[in-house]
């Protein structure tokens, strides 16, 4: 029954105003609010139509909406009733909104609605549970996996959140068939994260013999907050013999000494070699990542969704290289994770990269032009800071340098009236060995 709204998601809104006579008003300025009661500043203002007095407004548009600021989050209140306010007020002169009408001469009015406020989620792997095909397991092992249940749009984790992990068997015909009984239901933790773990039944399912093929799939339903997960998670658990497991352990007693040996060789021969790739794999794609952002603010209005869009990449960037936890809440850890990635950046620098996402998850102004080309400046210096740090500049550098000098003369020669270097003290000529 109520309208709904996404977080941190752009949405429209649809006015008429009228006269009491039904006429209708237009050239009139509208001020939007939402949660007037938080917030007595309007988020934006719209002028109606001067022939039928209507109003259409898009938060996604930059022409009436230069900041691009969807529905954003109240005194850290994120999902929830929140109350969508539009008010003509011909009588007052609003801070950041209408003027006074000179006109005056029709009754202020407004209209409150209240809408819910949900977040669209992202559900992740934590602890995988795939056992199938070569891997599978005999009957009895105990089967254990864990998914992190967060908010797409801010990457903050969902608490007390009711994840299902269903096991399904195939049956005889080659159809899944899902045990509702057997049916795992576990609530998300603080670090928004759902466990299971299952005695796996092997080739018995629901007391008959069957294949062994299982698969156990999590699934987010959703709730009132928060939109159902749009992908569930699902792994294959085979059934295997546990004489056919120990027989084809890779570990077995005849041959772990010689496996022993030759890991130990390739970890001398490759550790330093693989560390060092990898080190500068990781920074060519933080340089590629702040590159591809550099573009999109070049041939996009859209500066807000960018900026979240260099984050989340950022983020799983962390999460690949080991600079920050799987699941966070703080952007506290965020600064830490990119000061230790990007170590080979002036401090300075990084400061004024952090303060581009402080802007556009926090500040009250308009993110314009001004901002994206500070955003643009900052972010191409780190690149080349990058780029000094991987030796590439520097190459191109010396390469040039070469050759810009002539050759000096020594101490002691002097270039002569015809061009040639002499020695001082030396007499040349034929047959001479006269030194001073």
């Amino acid at each position: 029954p109520y309208p709904v709204l996404y977080l941190k998601e752009s949405f429209h809104i649809d006015a008429l105003l009228t006269q009491s006579n039904g006429q209708a008003a237009g050239g009139k300025c509208l001020n939007i609010y939402l949660d007037p009661e938080a917030n007595t500043r309007p988020i934006a203002t719209i002028r109606t139509n001067d022939l039928d007095g209507t109003a259409e407004w898009f938060s996604g548009d930059p022409l009436q909406n230069p900041s691009l600021r969807g529905v954003e989050l109240t005194g850290g209140k994120k999902e929830g009733f929140r109350t969508l306010k539009v008010a003509f007020e011909p009588d007052l002169n609003v801070p950041g909104g209408c003027d006074k009408d000179v006109e005056n001469v029709l009754n202020g009015s407004e209209v409150e609605m209240e809408v819910l406020v949900r977040s669209r989620v992202d559900l992740q792997v934590e602890t995988n549970w795939y056992y199938g095909g070569d891997s599978g397991v005999p009957e009895g092992t105990v089967i254990i996996g864990e998914v992190a249940l967060l908010r797409d749009r801010l990457d903050i984790a969902i608490e007390n959140e009711e994840i299902q992990f269903i096991r399904q068997y195939r049956n005889e015909t080659g159809a899944w068939v899902t045990m509702a009984a057997a049916t795992n239901i576990t609530d998300t933790n603080e670090q928004g994260i759902a466990r299971f773990e299952w005695p796996f039944d092997g080739r018995t399912c629901d007391g008959i013999v069957c294949t062994g093929e299982w698969q156990v799939i999590a699934v987010y339903a959703g709730s009132q907050n928060f939109q159902a997960s749009q992908n569930n998670i699902s792994f294959a658990v085979d059934y295997k013999a546990a004489t056919e497991v120990e027989a084809k352990g890779f570990f077995s007693p005849e041959n772990a000494m010689a496996f022993s040996i030759v890991l130990m060789a390739l970890l001398v021969a490759g550790a330093l070699y693989y560390r060092r790739v990898m080190s500068r794999r990781q920074v060519q794609s933080l340089r590629g990542i702040l590159t591809d952002t550099m573009m999109q603010l070049e041939a996009s209005n859209e500066y807000i969704k960018i900026i979240f869009d260099c984050y989340k990449n950022l983020v799983r960037h962390f999460r690949k290289y080991g600079f920050m936890k799987k699941v966070y809440e703080t952007t506290r850890e965020f600064e830490a994770a990119v000061r230790a990635a990007f170590n080979m950046v002036p401090p300075q620098q990084l400061d004024a990269f952090l303060t581009i996402f402080e802007e556009a998850r926090y500040s009250d102004h308009n993110i314009g032009v001004m901002q994206r080309d500070q955003a643009i400046s900052t972010l191409g210096a780190i690149t080349s800071s990058i780029t000094n740090a991987l030796g590439e500049e520097g190459q191109i550098k010396r390469y040039e340098a070469t050759g810009l000098y002539d050759k000096q003369t020594k101490a002691g020669e002097f270039v002569a009236a015809d061009g040639s270097i002499r020695q001082a003290g030396i007499v040349e000529g034929e047959g001479t060995d006269f030194k001073i």
